[in-house]
């Protein structure tokens, strides 16, 4: 037996959607255990939808394809890494979208009182990525530096993030 991550309630292991609420699970290939979210909290790999769980497509994806990129220095080939906020025990993988308690691309804010219902967004812009508060209560901060509403700041991997009272490293 599991517990369900969304209503709490025990139910059977091999579950590809709860028999309590309703909602499809989404598993984590690496934990083997259902999670909310996008992404898993405590490893950080992206979940998968109950249903590939349980058809046996639930194994770890692969990993990302070598970038190859030619120069003075000859054929150099470099990883796509993939960028995630990490800290105040969330890992939360960047994604384009809004966030904040009433849902979005981290429904794992929910929980937290300080972060704003429609708290900010996170967006790409050149390649880079971005992130914007959207006029939240208790503000969305890069390196210190309180964010203006709807001012869309470039984020880094080293970069330090908070959002309300959670406070992250861009990795």
């Amino acid at each position: 037996m599991i517990q369900c991550p969304n209503c709490r309630q025990m139910i059977p292991d091999d579950s590809a959607f709860c028999d309590q609420c309703g909602k499809e699970l989404m598993w984590c290939p690496e934990c083997r255990r259902p999670k909310r979210g996008t992404s898993c909290p405590v490893c950080g790999n992206d979940l998968i939808p109950g249903r590939k769980w349980q058809a046996g497509l639930g194994e770890a994806s692969p990993s990302p394809s070598p970038v190859i990129s030619s120069g003075a220095e000859g054929v150099v080939e470099k990883s796509q890494k993939v960028l995630k906020l990490v800290g105040s025990g969330y890992v939360l993988t960047l994604q384009e979208g809004a966030f904040g308690r009433r849902g979005g691309i981290w429904p794992e804010l929910s929980a937290c009182q300080y972060v704003s219902g429609n708290h900010g967004v996170i967006g790409k812009s050149g390649g880079n990525w971005t992130i914007a508060d959207s006029g939240s209560t208790n503000g969305t901060y890069v390196n210190g530096a309180r964010l203006s509403a709807g001012v869309a700041t470039p984020i880094k991997a080293g970069d330090k993030v908070r959002i309300a009272t959670l406070d992250f490293t861009v990795q």
